[in-house]
């Protein structure tokens, strides 16, 4: 009999039972969904973001599990067998359900189909939560007092398959008389006895029933905050909150300005909650690059104290130190590994601000901000005949060449530092080669700091000055396109100017150079030389600029990669810090 009995054997009171389950399951669970997420706007809020286009971005990158395996191979092994044990589960109960619901029988291949799949799920949530036991007890001691809870909804999740194996057992033989192939445990499983399979039953679906109510409440709502951490922010990685709008706080005389955060009632709604998505898996320290060099961060440590800070109390008097905000180097490392979208630079660089408020900053950083205050540069240096010495390479300002289609903005170090300006030297001289001068202009005295520095320090209100006087010298000169070799400038003119109304095309000179190699504007000699590629975090990681490079390289030699490149690159560890 090929055909699927929903409760067969059972006794007759057993389907309402299930239904009495099910009904305070899904009530409880949309209950504490609703609590969880009330300020968002709780169940509402949550049904509405199913509808969204990040949603299905969210899916695909979920299924793809590639932030899972980033680090190590055993979590995402753990990680992804027990998911597609979950997922089978879930169609299965879905078909399942329909077919009640409709009348029609449940039978064909269809049927036959899930018989093996139900086989392959309940190996997959054996094999699956037995190595992420293994794991979670070899780390044990980052996990804290979310240990036991990770160790018992793991084993809920193996008894519900080794109750699975018993029920599929029992009906294989009732469906095909014996052991088949569409159920290959059938032939290594005994067929249970009555009473084990009617015991075993009730396990079952008390196990998953609990299981399904808890998610909310337990360390399983990591997938549902992960989620919203992905659907609520769609914002680069590179790009930093905004949290007031200088040009409107100067129109409206406002004096009573927040900036920071001190206490986790400072934050918006979004990261109040997305905290307790972390799930201590520690992916975010494995590539930490201040982690590594022995600083005092730990990005997971840092989260995990602001997710058990009291919501009215000072994060740094109660467990967190100012050491550990200032070692960041908002590589973004530890954002593009974390399974549940965690924003650590978010939270860094707010903690920052508050510090930078209450002028809790040592010299070093003080200097800097002195300097950007004092003479627009991040070196201290005089900005009178900042480009003086391009000029006499024959590259002309805004203001002698009013035609020009590419600013070429130069920068702090591209200004002053004797190895950057070898950079734009070489660069001026290709641009020659191409006959591409007359169409670069440079700024010259007016070109000042892009703000970068002061942004991610913490200083916001000197960033936001920054980007205004920037803003009224691009629109003086009608700027459109700009060339800059900083990939710090890069982001920081690409990914947070356009919030303040600036949209310009920005090029990396690499991807500039790789444009004119394309099109046969500039020719490249041949050599035998071997060179390799340190991705800078600010192109590689929070730009994606990977490609452009290593094109020009490989034309010029052989490109040898390092371990750790293209947009798993690791830190250098000179900025923002």
């Amino acid at each position: 009999m090929e055909y699927y009995i929903e409760y067969l054997a059972m006794p007759p009171y057993t389907k309402f039972v299930v239904y009495a389950m099910a009904t305070l399951s899904v009530i409880f669970l949309l209950y504490f969904i609703n609590k969880v997420f009330r300020e968002l706007g709780g169940l509402k809020f949550f049904i509405k973001s199913i509808f969204k286009k990040r949603t299905y971005y969210f899916l695909k990158e979920f299924l793809l599990h590639q932030r899972f395996f980033a680090t190590e191979t055993l979590g995402g092994i753990a990680h992804s067998l027990t998911v597609i044990g979950l997922l089978i589960s879930l169609i299965a109960t879905i078909i399942v359900a329909f077919y009640q619901y409709t009348g029609l029988t449940y039978g064909g291949p269809l049927f036959l189909a899930f018989r093996f799949l139900l086989d392959v799920a309940a190996l997959s949530l054996i094999i699956g939560p037995v190595l992420g036991i293994y794991r979670i007890f070899r780390n044990r001691t980052k996990y804290n007092n979310l240990y036991n809870q990770y160790i018992l909804i793991l084993i809920g999740f193996i008894i519900i398959s080794i109750t699975g194996i018993i029920l599929q057992r029992f009906r294989v033989e009732y469906y095909f008389g014996g052991p088949t192939v569409w159920s290959p445990l059938s032939y290594i499983v005994p067929r249970p006895p009555l009473i084990v399979y009617e015991i075993s039953y009730f396990i079952h679906i008390i196990i998953a029933f609990t299981l399904l109510t808890i998610i909310p409440i337990s360390i399983l709502k990591h997938m549902l905050i992960g989620y919203i951490n992905y659907i609520s922010i769609d914002r680069p990685s590179g790009e930093l909150t905004t949290p007031f709008d200088l040009e409107k706080v100067l129109e409206s005389g406002q004096t009573d300005l927040k900036i920071g955060v001190g206490t986790k009632a400072d934050l918006d709604i979004v990261h109040k909650i997305m905290p307790d998505a972390c799930t201590r898996c520690s992916r975010c320290d494995d590539l930490c690059p201040a982690y590594a060099a022995g600083r005092p961060l730990s990005p997971r440590a840092l989260i995990n104290k602001i997710a058990e800070a009291p919501s009215d109390k000072n994060i740094f008097e109660v467990g967190l130190s100012e050491d550990e905000v200032w070692a960041c180097t908002t590589c973004g490392a530890c954002m593009a590994v974390c399974p549940v979208y965690i924003r650590h630079i978010d939270y860094i660089v707010d903690l920052r601000r508050s510090l930078v408020f209450s002028s809790k900053i040592d010299q070093k950083k003080s200097d800097l901000l002195m300097s950007l205050s004092q003479y627009g540069n991040t070196l201290m240096q005089s900005n009178y005949g900042r480009h003086e010495w391009l000029r006499e390479l024959g590259v002309k300002t805004v203001a002698e060449n009013p035609e020009f289609e590419y600013l070429l903005w130069v920068g702090c170090m591209g200004s002053f530092d004797n190895r950057a300006k070898q950079i734009i030297r070489s660069l001026i001289e290709i641009l020659r080669e191409a006959k591409m001068l007359d169409k670069i202009a440079i700024l010259g005295d007016e070109e000042t700091c892009c703000g970068d520095p002061a942004r991610r320090l913490g200083e916001e209100s000197r960033f936001q000055e920054i980007v205004l006087n920037n803003k009224n010298i691009f629109l003086k000169y009608n700027v459109k396109k700009i060339i800059t070799i900083c990939p710090h400038g890069y982001n920081t003119f690409k990914n947070e100017y356009r919030r303040f109304g600036v949209e310009i095309e920005v090029y990396h000179h690499s991807e500039f150079l790789a444009k004119l190699l394309e099109e046969n504007s500039i020719k490249i000699k041949s050599t035998s030389d071997v060179m390799t590629i340190h991705d800078p975090c600010y192109l590689a990681r929070h730009n994606k600029v990977v490609d452009p490079q290593r094109r020009i390289v490989v034309r010029i030699g052989q490109l040898r990669e390092p371990e750790l490149s293209g947009d798993k690159t690791f830190c250098c560890g000179t900025r923002a810090n």
